[in-house]
């Protein structure tokens, strides 16, 4: 079974064990819902199944009331862990991607030249960007956007872009 990470456990909330995440996904709403299963995962591998009773969200930030955890004590022992849930491709929409996929994808411009490695996607606020690294060259930065981005191909772990002057 695969995992996609949802955020990090940063703090308790309230009283009742409520879990104050720093979030990692844009799909909060959806991997939240009332009833669904998450991980929450210790820095050193330890794995807890947890059912959300409830969530809210401020911003970055999710408040996630679990099952398994009743008081703030609790709550503060996670402090640190981070959430995953299990990875579903059924919660895509055509044409979007876990980070993780994207992620170390190799980067070819439409002659097929390589250029580089996705090193890491970074969010910023008008788009989704792609970190491209190369050896022995700074890094450059693509937006995942229509304009940029001629092809995905995840299997094959390739991303054909279509390079703007001044880009590299």
């Amino acid at each position: 079974m695969e995992f996609v990470r949802l955020g990090k456990i940063i703090d308790a909330f309230s009283l009742d064990g409520t879990l104050k995440i720093l979030s990692s996904t844009y799909y909060s709403d959806k991997r939240y819902k009332k009833g669904n299963i998450i991980y929450l995962v210790s820095p050193s591998g330890e794995r807890l199944e947890a059912t959300v009773i409830e969530h809210r969200a401020n911003k970055d930030i999710d408040f996630v009331k679990v099952n398994e955890i009743t008081s703030k004590e609790e709550a503060l022992e996670r402090r640190g862990w981070f959430v995953e849930a299990n990875k579903d491709a059924k919660l895509l929409a055509k044409n979007e991607y876990y980070f993780t996929d994207v992620e170390q994808c190799d980067v070819y411009d439409e002659q097929s030249r390589l250029l580089g490695k996705v090193k890491k996607v970074e969010e910023f606020p008008a788009q989704i960007t792609l970190r491209v690294s190369r050896k022995d060259k700074p890094d450059f930065f693509v937006p995942f956007i229509d304009a940029f981005i001629d092809h995905v191909d995840i299997e094959n772990k390739k991303i054909i872009i279509k390079v703007m002057e001044g880009m590299l």
